[in-house]
């Protein structure tokens, strides 16, 4: 306990030189998140923190989303746009929570086309470029998925400089050296320690996407940006400021990185706000503890026979239960329903025993920070392998929501609840990522309002500078293959030419 309090005294004065830094004169700034309910809410944490430190912000919310009234956008001014394609998360669920109840496999194919085509109305349409532009932007934040980096287009029109800030963590694009051997696709659920099998997928999937990015039309930039100087996408990207990535080596597994490629946790967790009364009074009632149930904002109409499961198992618990869904609890006084709730700071209330997840980043993200075991329910996108890198350090247990029974899901919740072995393992690691990630919302506004005032250029790597396949080095092992192919065939036929005469010399003496 002493080394945690020396620590955290340490952590304290490295926090406090962070605010002793001066900061940039206020500034304008337009951040651009994916048009998806969890993606907006950990955008709208960044932009406070930025307004906190004096600068003037604007946040693009489609019209689907702003018309939700979920999202608490506080002193942030909303740039709100026709949806293009409609509910474009709507969506997308189709090929993937819809599949998922369905037995099928996740359609990233119609991930890649809807948000292709979501970055085709953007790019194309004037009069939202015209109302950013009117705005007189400093400088532009960019949620940081490989789906939305044709929008990068926008800032290069207007000659004004970028960063990106959320989940991704992109060796290609941030020109980080990597090696798929322990470093796994999220679209696997896969953990650091593969087989041969999981390895030869890993790395046909990073060099497809080194061949190919399903994300980006051909030459992008010449087609939506003709009256600007050409550039390539990849090294369009590859000029950001700075990236900040949602991802640690505490919930996650150690990676590299580089000096302008901050790795920085989850910007949806942070300390808690006080709860509204109705919840209050049933959380501090609960003394038996509080089960947090919550699939996310995409699956608040379960299946019927799901449905069913779940509430005959919380009717079952020893514990009372907070349920995000659609549906009116059948028993008011033991779960609490509702389709929207504060999960971060239900998760931080002291009755909290566990969290029954879908695996989402942002709930791993609060459980994390308020030491609350999962059960882990995993159902489509990075959500398995989220799932797995919490199983794999003692977090959490896993089963399939779809094929679990009701005995199953019940005693999977009482056991995560109360053995101690996973509120010890997520304890000592929610302890370590406060020590060394404190709140990193906080952390990105810090970093943003630093490039904002100094630039990126200190942080950022030759590599930043040059196209991929000369990061990678592909011209001069091509020029090494050359030239040992050109000497092999040299030697073979030399030797060829030798075989010949010592041929000929035997015929002749023959």
């Amino acid at each position: 306990m002493d080394f945690l309090r020396v620590t955290l005294s340490a952590f304290t004065v490295c926090t406090m030189s962070f605010v002793a830094v001066p900061r940039a004169e206020g500034k304008r700034v337009v951040l651009m998140a994916m048009p998806f309910t969890s993606h907006t809410k950990y955008q709208t944490n960044v932009a406070r923190q930025m307004v906190k430190r004096g600068h003037q912000v604007w946040l693009t919310m489609p019209d689907f989303l702003v018309a939700k009234g979920v999202l608490d956008t506080t002193d942030i001014n909303v740039i709100e746009y026709a949806a293009p394609m409609g509910n474009i998360e709507e969506q997308l669920m189709h090929g993937f929570r819809d599949n998922y109840f369905r037995y099928e496999r996740d359609d990233w194919d119609s991930l890649a086309s809807l948000h292709v085509q979501f970055c085709h109305e953007m790019l194309t349409n004037e009069t939202f470029f015209n109302t950013v532009r009117n705005l007189k932007p400093d400088f532009f934040v960019f949620d940081n998925l490989p789906m939305l980096k044709m929008l990068t287009i926008i800032p290069y029109r207007l000659g004004l400089k970028f960063a990106f800030v959320g989940s991704a963590f992109e060796g290609v694009s941030q020109r980080i050296p990597f090696s798929p051997a322990y470093t796994p696709v999220p679209m696997f659920p896969f953990n650091h320690h593969m087989t041969f099998t999981e390895r030869l997928q890993n790395v046909l999937v990073y060099i497809l996407f080194i061949l190919k990015d399903p994300y980006v039309n051909k030459d992008p930039v010449a087609r939506y940006a003709p009256d600007m100087p050409h550039v390539s996408l990849d090294l369009l990207v590859a000029s950001a400021e700075i990236w900040l990535v949602e991802f640690d080596h505490i919930l996650d597994y150690p990676r590299p990185s580089m000096p302008n490629v901050k790795l920085i946790g989850g910007t949806a967790t942070g300390p808690t706000k006080p709860l509204p009364p109705k919840v209050k009074s049933f959380m501090d009632g609960a003394q038996e503890g509080v089960v947090i149930v919550s699939f996310g904002s995409y699956v608040l109409n379960l299946p019927k026979v799901i449905e069913e499961k779940v509430f005959n198992v919380l009717q079952q618990l020893p514990f009372k239960s907070v349920f995000r869904s659609n549906v009116t609890s059948p028993n008011p006084g033991k779960i609490l329903t509702s389709p929207w709730i504060p999960q971060n700071d239900l998760l931080g209330h002291p009755n909290t025993k566990v969290f029954v997840s879908h695996c989402g980043k942002n709930g791993q993200y609060e459980a994390l920070y308020h030491a609350v075991p999962v059960v882990a329910t995993p159902m489509f996108a990075d959500q398995p392998y989220n799932a797995e890198r919490m199983r794999v350090k003692g977090f959490a247990d896993t089963l399939d929501l779809r094929t679990a029974t009701e005995e199953e899901l019940k005693a999977a919740i009482v056991r995560v609840a109360t053995d101690p072995r996973y509120k010890k393992a997520i304890s000592t690691a929610s302890e370590l990522f406060r020590i060394e990630f404190g709140v990193p919302m906080e952390t990105a506004g810090f970093w943003l309002d630093h490039v904002m005032k100094y630039g990126g250029a200190h942080m950022r790597s030759a590599g930043h500078e040059v196209p991929y396949w000369k990061f990678l080095g592909l011209d001069v092992f091509g020029f090494i293959f050359l030239v040992l192919f050109s000497v092999l065939g040299l030697i073979l036929c030399c030797l060829r030419l030798v075989f010949r005469r010592l041929f000929r010399r035997k015929q002749k003496t023959a």
